[in-house]
């Protein structure tokens, strides 16, 4: 298989990386952070695959597509990529903070379509091919104190639906992946509840399952599901006190 992953250096992008990086499998590690990349690279061809490292950062546009066309070219084509790249931040909308918006914004969603758009006439040539994005059960709806995280997953979710209706009868499919928390570095940095911590080896089983399965947006784990279909029908008041409750637990 040849596979495309950004966001690869840690977490559950490496973890992704891991899985399909096996014997004989053609695969393409994006990051920010080469020396990390080059340690997984190393792990992988140790395991029989064929690498290719591409230190660069997704909200660089044209540096992305370049790096999609290189792995295109010595790998002959595509059938996984998984734009995994993307931050977190606490939230500073109320000191009137943009920039951290913008660059949240740039990374999570232009980062996601960086990734994601080179490969489509790439996969409609071959008539196959499937195109992952990374966005969170944030996304299902805006959340005080993470609403620009929570907008930023929601338009991935969005823009994947959309792509997918488009890509429909041509052997192409788009989807998005919704994990609540996992154990990871991102998550490790957070001081709030984190409830139904999944371990990342329990993430990427669930992950590369749906992928096999073809999902459309599947959210997990099960009871996250739960949590997502209550707030969606939450009223606000009800949301903003479960959200300053976890926001000021330890």
């Amino acid at each position: 298989m040849r596979t495309f992953i950004t966001g690869a250096s840690s977490g559950l992008g490496e973890a992704l990386a891991l899985h399909y990086g096996r014997s004989e499998a053609t695969i393409g590690l994006m990051a920010r952070r080469a020396p990390l990349l080059e340690q997984l690279a190393e792990r992988l061809r140790n395991a029989g695959a064929t690498v290719q490292v591409y230190a660069a950062d997704v909200s660089d546009t044209d540096g992305v597509r370049l790096a999609a066309a290189d792995f295109v070219e010595r790998a002959g084509g595509a059938d996984l990529v998984i734009a995994n790249a993307g931050v977190g931040s606490t939230d500073s909308l109320l000191a009137g903070d943009s920039e951290s918006v913008a660059r949240l914004m740039w990374v999570n969603v232009i980062g996601v379509t960086n990734t994601i758009v080179p490969f489509v006439p790439v996969m409609r040539r071959q008539g196959s091919g499937t195109l992952v994005a990374m966005s969170s059960m944030a996304g299902h709806r805006g959340l005080p104190w993470n609403t620009a995280y929570s907008a930023s997953k929601a338009a991935v979710i969005a823009f994947m639906d959309g792509l997918r209706m488009q890509l429909a009868g041509t052997g192409v499919h788009a989807m998005t992946l919704c994990p609540g928390f996992v154990r990871t570095p991102m998550t490790a940095k957070l001081r709030h509840w984190l409830p139904f911590l999944l371990d990342t080896d329990a993430a990427v089983t669930l992950m590369t399952r749906a992928i096999e399965r073809r999902e459309r947006t599947y959210s997990f784990p099960w009871q996250m599901q739960l949590v997502r279909r209550v707030m969606l029908h939450a009223p606000e008041w009800l949301v903003r006190r479960v959200a300053a409750a976890a926001r000021t637990s330890d």
